[in-house]
């Protein structure tokens, strides 16, 4: 295994993948644990406000990473295309810090960042690229050292945030360590992509409708439509947890920071092994595993007496996180395994589904029941969105790709 990590280190593009979604990570988390608190408890949103903003963010941020996705690979411009992206989610942080209105949140989240998150799915598609044009890459491992990438720094960065906002630091600073965060990301990559076409500059030689109707098989869109569900729960503690540390448990928005960065410290080596596994065990299989141990911690958490009590499941939330965060990605690109662009799109598909459906539940939470209940009603469901998936791919845990026809 150490051999190949050292074959990832050195392929150029994977390397500048690799180094764009650790940037990518810190940006994201920055602002990501505290998002639901600033946009709620300081801007005076409602909570159905709220899922409606995360929702229609959501839904902008599909279209344009499907856009993107066949976009880049009927052309190859994969440069150009992600650089302005980039700037354009530096412009969406930035405006919000200086000048932190329900306006600038609103332009900010459902049109500013839903772009300049495309980014994230280009990063696996550069991934894939790499793993394409270099033999000596294996692309499950490959795949998964960039979303632990990711995960490290999102796990890194909330915890000094936290120390930051207990010792003084205005909260909405968040966004302005996202900008200059992503503006170096811009750097990087105007810096070391090569500006000339190569074999890295692929180009699919399929026009954009015969995209989109190879990415609206019913054979993939089903299993889409239970990977968003998936992927979803964990889109829902994200909305959650904040409100459950701050109101039900007692905690602090320092707790908030610290109990996020916990777990995605814990994801990191579980998106390796994660990799590891795959090599025996099959994709649907893993993210059944995974499914289990999430949705119990979900439902767990929720019913928690203290804060002091907490702490002990940033164990399970962090391998069950690992493993639906990472295997899920590659499971997708296996969809639609011969483009990586597209394929990487529907990554972004996926998390517009799971937004649709944690905000979904969100907004459903706050008519009919409370947080606890949002909670255990949301993991019931995820937790049956795995099983079927695990048979409708044959239940069976040794390797196999799904296959779709």
């Amino acid at each position: 295994m150490f051999a190949a990590i050292a074959n990832s280190w050195n392929d150029r593009l994977l390397r500048l993948a690799f180094l764009c979604i650790t940037l990518m990570g810190i940006a994201v988390a920055a602002i990501n644990p505290f998002q639901s608190v600033i946009g709620i408890e300081r801007l005076g949103f409602s909570p159905s406000a709220y899922a409606l903003i995360t929702t229609l963010g959501a839904l902008f941020s599909v279209a344009a990473s499907v856009y993107v996705g066949v976009y880049t690979d009927q052309t190859g411009k994969y440069r150009s295309v992600l650089a302005g992206c980039n700037l354009i989610g530096t412009l969406g942080a930035a405006c919000v810090f200086f000048l932190p209105s329900k306006a600038t949140f609103i332009l900010a989240h459902m049109v500013l960042f839903p772009v300049g998150a495309t980014t994230f799915t280009q990063y696996f598609a550069m991934a894939s690229l790499a793993a394409n044009n270099n033999a000596k890459l294996d692309k499950d491992l490959s795949l998964s050292l960039v979303r632990a990438a990711f995960a490290g720094a999102f796990g890194l960065t909330p915890p000094l945030l936290a120390v930051a906002v207990a010792g003084g630091m205005e909260l909405m600073s968040v966004y302005g360590v996202a900008a200059g965060v992503n503006a170096f990301v811009l750097f990087l990559v105007l810096r070391t992509w090569p500006k000339e076409q190569t074999s890295l500059n692929q180009k699919s030689g399929i026009g954009f409708v015969e995209s989109l109707k190879e990415l609206a098989r019913g054979s993939v869109l089903i299993r889409l439509v239970l990977i968003a569900v998936i992927v979803g729960v964990n889109g829902l503690n994200n909305i959650l947890l904040g409100l459950l540390i701050l109101n039900n448990l007692g905690g602090t928005a320092s707790d908030l920071g610290l109990f996020a960065g916990g777990v995605a410290l814990m994801e990191v080596p579980v998106m390796i092994g994660a990799a590891v596994a795959l090599k025996r065990v099959s994709s649907s299989g893993l993210i059944f595993v995974g499914c289990i141990v999430y949705c119990c911690f979900l439902a767990a958490f929720s019913s928690l007496p203290n804060m002091g009590s907490a702490w002990g499941m940033i164990v399970p939330a962090g391998i069950g996180a690992g493993i639906l965060l990472s295997v899920t990605v590659g499971y997708i690109q296996d969809l639609v395994a011969s483009r990586p662009g597209a394929g990487s799109s529907l990554v972004s598909v996926s998390h517009f589904g799971g937004a649709m459906f944690a905000s979904g539940m969100f907004a459903f939470g706050a008519v009919f029941t409370d947080y606890q209940g949002t909670a255990v009603i949301g993991s019931v469901i995820g937790l049956a969105a795995g099983i079927t998936l695990f048979v409708m791919d044959g239940a069976r845990f040794r390797r196999s790709h799904p296959v779709v026809s």
